[in-house]
């Protein structure tokens, strides 16, 4: 890449990310109202302190929160690091689908990694604090996954193995977690099944099974870091859905490259 080309690639990636906050903004509407049953599509934004109506100058992604030191305008209340931070990574999640996901290029597959990476952080943040992953947002991985598998039609033609490999993710990662919890009740939720059924689509069997490991790895750190400085009973029941969105994420940007580096090692 010459140094015009690394320009361009650079100024749409600020682009990129500038669009990128301003749909992280959205998605911290859908991690407040979507648990509590509020419907994400009427109503304006409020202070969740004061109830105050905010104006469209207190809406600028990020820049709102930093300007007015994270507190709200009319009251005074502290205002969650969370709303800027999860606004951050939207942006930064945007631009390493342009920049690893389609190679600096604009195609359509741009538009299922951008919606898959819009699922994962909602996914994140509710299960995080409320251990329930909606049924819309797998959905929409496996709409993003299947935009994605229509941009490889249009640019590669058909390929019947890709297609099986798709499939093949779908049902590998949801069966193994249906036979778990099948043999050891509530071990694994229904959400986690239906989660790795969109992501595997989306992945393919071998970064399916590669998201698993890194999901497994980063949980298993988790648990060792909190016992350590929490002091929490590891036995204490904690969702595996964030770890899952890590461990698709990295697959999704990152998994042939790793995976290729790794088997290159006995290469």
């Amino acid at each position: 890449m010459d140094s015009y080309q690394l320009g361009i690639s650079i100024y749409y990636s600020v682009i990129i990310f500038l669009f990128g906050i301003c749909i992280g903004s959205f998605l911290n509407v859908l991690i407040y109202r979507i648990p509590i049953g509020m419907d994400f599509k009427k109503g304006s934004s409020i202070c969740t302190t004061c109830k105050h109506e905010l104006k469209w100058y207190d809406l600028f992604p990020l820049f709102s929160w930093l300007f007015l030191r994270g507190k709200c305008r009319y009251c005074g209340a502290k205002i969650s690091a969370i709303y800027p931070i999860v606004e951050s990574i939207t942006g930064l999640m945007f631009v390493c689908s342009f920049v690893f996901g389609t190679g600096c290029h604009f195609r359509l597959a741009l538009l299922g990694y951008f919606a898959i990476c819009c699922a994962l952080v909602v996914i994140f943040c509710i299960d995080w604090k409320h251990m329930i992953i909606p049924d819309s947002m797998w959905i929409t991985i496996l709409i993003g996954g299947i935009v994605i598998y229509i941009d490889s039609l249009i640019k590669n033609g058909w390929d019947k193995k890709e297609l099986i490999t798709r499939l093949i993710g779908a049902f590998s990662i949801s069966v193994l977690f249906f036979l778990i919890d099948y043999l050891k009740p509530d071990s694994i939720g229904g959400g986690d099944m239906k989660l790795m059924f969109g992501a595997g689509f989306a992945l393919g069997w071998v970064k399916a099974m590669f998201a698993l490991l890194v999901a497994g790895l980063v949980g298993t750190l988790y648990l060792l870091i909190t016992n350590m400085v929490k002091k929490e009973n590891m036995k204490k029941k904690v969702p595996f859905g964030p770890h899952l969105t890590v461990g698709i994420f990295t697959a999704l940007m990152f998994g042939d490259l790793l995976i290729n580096w790794y088997t290159g090692l006995f290469a």
